[in-house]
């Protein structure tokens, strides 16, 4: 899937709970800028996928048409087939990682994240016998990762860990390799599920 395909299928599910919405209601949920917003609904409507209905010049109420409806199955399916193998191939290359860091002797490891990837990287953790000491995640810090406390990215650089497995992807391009959060330096220490 592409950029404006994840954006048409955000605004499909939100006009399906509530027709309210606007161009900056929009653009905060959707993360981007409120013209982008803007030229997106505009070219749905424009598609044929919304019904705008104009309250007063300050509220506008949009609805799914059977077009919207079926674009907005055609969407949810793609995604889900992309979420699928995105996890087959993530399982595949953490498992793979875990191997290669056992097989050259490391014993500790610490995660960069704790989002979906880094719970499919666990699974490798567990599996080659590799110890969890450590978990850095800029939005969870102070909450727990498989009984681990998350500490602040910034404090990555202190690691005691023998190596770091990052599981932050670029949320637009996820399988993008050697991805880094803005403010984190590479280390010699770190290894990426998609290198």
């Amino acid at each position: 899937m592409d950029r404006s395909e994840l954006l048409e299928l955000e605004i499909l599910k939100h006009v399906e709970q509530t027709p309210r919405l606007n161009n900056r209601m929009a653009a905060r949920k959707l993360g981007v800028s409120v013209k982008l917003a803007h030229a997106t609904l505009k070219k749905m409507i424009a598609k044929g996928l919304l019904h705008v209905k104009k309250e007063h010049a300050r509220r506008w109420d949009y609805f799914l048409t059977p077009a919207g409806i079926a674009e907005k199955t055609r969407l949810t399916y793609e995604f889900l087939e992309f979420s699928f193998q995105f996890y087959h191939e993530a399982r595949k290359r953490s498992a793979q990682l875990c191997r290669t860091l056992s097989e050259q002797g490391l014993k500790t490891v610490a995660l960069m994240g704790a989002g979906e990837l880094a719970e499919i990287t666990y699974l490798g953790l567990v599996e080659w016998k590799l110890q969890l000491v450590a978990v850095y995640d800029g939005d969870r810090a102070g909450q727990p990762f498989m009984a681990v406390p998350i500490s602040p990215l910034a404090d990555v650089d202190r690691s005691p860990a023998d190596a770091i497995i990052v599981c932050m992807y670029n949320k637009q391009h996820p399988m993008t390799p050697r991805y880094l959060p803005d403010g984190v330096s590479p280390s010699p220490k770190m290894h990426w599920v998609f290198a």
